[in-house]
């Protein structure tokens, strides 16, 4: 799948210019145009863009001149430029690829080999932004969790020679363990689905779900946990929207979220409540929880990627920050919307829909 993004053309030509930006505009990119190195340097300052195809020779600020500028302010992988020179100006690309330039065109310009080298830089910029990403999940999210675990095995193998009978107070060491291994294995799954669906390598293996089977199974899961926090957990669930086809481990790992979030956002003798319903060609599931809701900022939000909210878990639980962003790629790969409301009273309430065939409507 291409990678499509929001580049930067900066010539003084007109013609150039304008010629370049129709035919990469047409190939999907959006394309901002420069006359000269001040007018980029101000669009580069206060926008933000994957890619600048940046002319040589210019006028006044040279190309050069604002290669060097943007490498004091941008590291080579964060915003990759990629000159456009003359053939003969063999010496233009030695400097240019002195100061910091990722790679160069020659002009005329060959139009195929212009793409496949922005088609490189936009994905070695997103190779560079998923490391810097698994490296901060690593630091932040994985690190104190796994000196935990660690901690609590050694722990548990000094304490316990071989042969020794476990008291009570070493199961619970364990089930720490298990806890929080299990937070882990959490954020890196979260990891690896968000990207397998965003390079287009997860496919849905479709075929009939019960889908308040589906819902309850969850809600039974998660009743130890509810229970622990006081928390109690009610279903609605339409017999209309028994059977219809879908991918059932994902819809189950959408509902798990959405049911799991209610459960760690609600404060003590709270109620999470779940509902399934038919309107028109379409499945609705609702999951209403009674925590703080959502502020207009937290609504903008709420589905992207690494989206911090403004309300916390009332158990210390922790996040992945990709949670959401997930459900909002299984339910659109699914043909549904997801969304979510703040109730009229308090709490909010996450819901998805899916399509339901002509023929599951007649039966």
């Amino acid at each position: 799948m291409p990678e499509i993004g929001r580049l930067l053309a900066v010539d003084d030509n007109e013609f150039n210019r304008d010629l370049l930006a129709r035919r990469l505009r047409r190939e999907g990119y959006q394309v901002e145009l420069a006359a000269d190195g001040y007018a980029a340097l101000e669009l580069i300052r206060s926008g933000r863009f994957d890619v600048i195809l940046l002319d040589i020779m210019m006028p006044g600020l040279s190309g050069m001149e604002l290669l060097s500028i943007i490498r004091r302010e941008h590291s080579i992988a964060a915003l990759p430029v990629i000159m456009t020179t003359a053939r003969d100006q063999s010496a233009d690309i030695v400097e240019g690829l002195r100061r910091g330039a990722n790679d160069y065109v020659t002009k005329p310009i060959d139009m195929p080999v212009l793409l496949a080298r922005i088609q490189t830089q936009l994905q070695l910029r997103r190779l560079s932004q998923l490391k810097d990403e698994f490296l901060s999940i690593a630091s932040h999210d994985l690190k104190n969790p796994l000196s935990t675990v660690l901690m609590a095995a050694h722990i548990l193998r000094e304490r316990l020679p071989p042969g020794s009978l476990m008291q009570e107070q070493y199961y619970e060491m364990l089930a720490f363990i298990i806890k929080h291994s299990e937070e882990m294995q959490r954020i890196i799954r979260d990891f690896l689905d968000f990207q397998a669906v965003a390079d287009g390598q997860l496919a849905l293996s479709v075929g009939p779900v019960l889908l308040n089977d589906l819902l309850m199974d969850i809600i039974t899961d998660n009743a130890s946990y509810a229970e622990k926090k006081q928390i109690s957990i009610a279903a609605e669930l339409d017999p209309a929207c028994a059977i219809l086809p879908g991918d059932a481990a994902r819809l189950r790992q959408v509902a798990q979220n959405l049911i799991g979030n209610a459960i760690k956002f609600c404060e003590p003798a709270s109620t999470v409540l779940v509902r399934s319903f038919l309107s028109g060609d379409q499945a609705h599931v609702e999951v209403q929880d009674s925590g703080p809701g959502l502020t207009s900022d937290d609504m903008q939000q709420v589905f992207n990627k690494y989206s911090r909210l403004s309300n916390k878990p009332t158990g210390d639980e922790k996040s992945s920050g990709l949670g959401l962003a997930i459900c909002k790629q299984m339910i659109e790969l699914h043909g549904g919307q997801v969304g979510v409301r703040n109730n009229p009273n308090r709490g909010a309430t996450f819901w998805f829909t899916l399509p339901v065939t002509a023929a599951q409507l007649s039966e």
